[in-house]
């Protein structure tokens, strides 16, 4: 599990721990995987290894990470990753320094390391990687624009993975998650219902049990996005979402 910190990733690492499943959990603040940890012990009974690791940090090696997972948790066969930045500064033309942040937390860093744990499966002949996406990919707009090109250059990332991977026991799953019940939605007035983390986290898992490519959680959000696409310019331009 990368990103353990993460409401959606707290969620998920709780329900693996509660079915008794080996985890590893990995986020940047180490205090908060110790809070995780004692969590899941206290209150679940399950054993969650952590291990903190700054995706940002320009000497991370996504290769040398997964080794170290491996070396801690043995045989690795899901991986869910569910890491990424916003900012507020993210508005209209996004500066360099936004840019390349962005960038890197949103594309660059989960690409690698999706690489590296795919290669890992393709040596072993099998795995599951779950990546959680965002819906902010199915329309373009003027909020959230670096955000939103980054997961969508990571959704392409996936499906060109899919495709290499079309005739072999390695799947990998990509997961547009609407609007989550977290800190970055509280107080917004938003137009579509909110989700808790741990359902969404329940259908994370559960995704990662099929060989289905792609999804949107809550299923309604499909129509949503197939509307968008739809919709004439002289309308969409007037939308604010």
């Amino acid at each position: 599990m990368i990103g353990g910190s993460s409401g959606v990733g707290r969620a998920l690492v709780g329900l693996l721990a509660e079915r008794q499943e080996p985890v590893l959990a990995t986020a940047r603040d180490m205090r908060d995987l110790d809070a995780l940890q004692r969590d899941c012990a206290v209150r679940l009974g399950g054993h969650v290894i952590v291990q903190a690791a700054d995706i940002a940090a320009p000497d991370f090696d996504a290769d040398a990470f997964l080794k170290e997972c491996a070396d801690r948790l043995g045989s690795i066969t899901h991986l869910f990753l569910s890491v990424g930045a916003i900012s507020e500064e993210d508005r209209g033309i996004p500066d360099d320094e936004e840019l390349a942040y962005l960038t890197i937390v949103n594309y660059t860093r989960p690409a690698q390391l999706l690489g590296a744990f795919c290669r890992h499966f393709e040596k072993n002949g099998y795995g599951h990687a779950v990546v959680l996406s965002s819906v902010a990919v199915a329309a373009p707009r003027g909020n959230n624009v670096a955000y939103a090109s980054a997961k969508a250059a990571l959704e392409f990332y996936c499906r060109a993975l899919q495709h290499y991977f079309s005739r072999s026991d390695v799947f990998v799953h990509v997961c547009r998650l609407g609007y989550i019940d977290t800190s970055m939605t509280f107080g917004l007035k938003l137009r579509f219902p909110i989700v808790s983390p741990s359902a969404a986290a329940e259908y994370a898992i559960r995704l990662s049990e099929t060989k289905v490519r792609f999804a949107y959680f809550p299923s309604f959000w499909s129509l949503v996005a197939a509307i968008l696409k739809i919709t004439p310019w002289p309308v969409y331009k007037r939308l604010r979402f």
